[in-house]
């Protein structure tokens, strides 16, 4: 029942404000985009602020996503800001060596030393086992 009402007036409206845009600016054109940035302009200042309340007061209560953000804070002050990738890329010419004379530069250049983690292990729960026999 609820169908058969619905979708004549949803249709009934969208006629209506067709038709009223239309009347609008064939009448007075100059105040209808005026009316409609200024209606643009308060949208966007309302999402706006409410996004950054929604990010503020809501998103960051999860104390594992504080516990994120300090360990990439403290990664970031201890190991500084990663490098781009357009350096990483770069490759230096190859020159054509002779297979004896690469070997020996393996044997003679020491390994390089691996740089520790980056990465802090965050606090959960590690110990909690599933109950397989639930599910």
């Amino acid at each position: 029942m609820f169908q058969k009402v619905a979708k004549p007036l949803f249709f009934t409206i969208i006629g209506l404000a067709i038709v009223g845009i239309a009347y609008e600016l064939m009448t007075n054109a100059g105040a209808f985009f005026t009316q409609m940035l200024i209606t643009i302009g308060i949208a966007v200042v309302i999402i706006s602020i409410l996004y950054f309340i929604m990010n503020k007061f809501v998103f960051n209560q999860s104390n594992d996503m504080k516990h994120y953000r300090k360990a990439v804070r403290q990664s970031k002050m201890k190991y500084g800001k990663t490098k781009s990738s357009s350096i990483k890329n770069k490759t230096k010419p190859t020159t054509f060596k002779n297979k004896t004379s690469v070997k020996s530069e393996k044997l003679t250049k020491n390994r390089p030393r691996k740089k520790p983690s980056h990465l802090r292990v965050i606090e959960g729960n590690k110990n909690k086992k599933k109950d397989r026999a639930s599910l």
